[in-house]
């Protein structure tokens, strides 16, 4: 399996985050009258991979699942705004749109709350000192 920018060792997170990364770095090479089909594909893959995601830490007991859920329910509804910001902006306005600021909050989830919420696959045993089910 090749590996994303930051592996985090959980198959459903390394193997959609390194198809999300590629379907990221096509940005550039995407027609402008193709981008707005593109942004469709790259929210539905998230929207798919959050499914996934959460299903496997559902399985694996998370604890801080809810809390995760409600991350990926921000990051969608920003993406959301992005996608209706699309009629109004032009082709470079939204090429930044997909390559810059989607890619950056997708990035920065992986390396944040994705990065947490995977230890918990690994080592149950190893808990912080926060109480379970509870966010921060």
């Amino acid at each position: 399996m090749n590996l994303p920018k930051i592996p985090l060792g959980v198959d459903v997170m390394d193997r959609d985050h390194y198809a999300l990364e590629h379907m990221f770095a096509r940005t550039p090479q995407i027609a402008d009258d193709d981008l707005p089909a593109h942004l469709d594909a790259i929210l539905a893959e998230i929207a798919a991979h959050f499914v996934r995601e959460e299903a496997a830490m559902e399985a694996a007991g998370v604890p801080i699942l809810h809390c995760h859920r409600g991350q990926h329910a921000a990051l969608l509804e920003e993406a959301g705004r992005l996608r209706n910001e699309f009629a109004r902006v032009d082709a470079p306005a939204r090429r930044h749109a997909i390559w810059f600021r989607l890619a950056r909050l997708v990035s920065d989830h992986v390396a944040s709350v994705d990065a947490i919420s995977s230890r918990f696959f690994f080592d149950k045993a190893e808990e912080s000192g926060a109480p379970a089910g509870r966010c921060g």
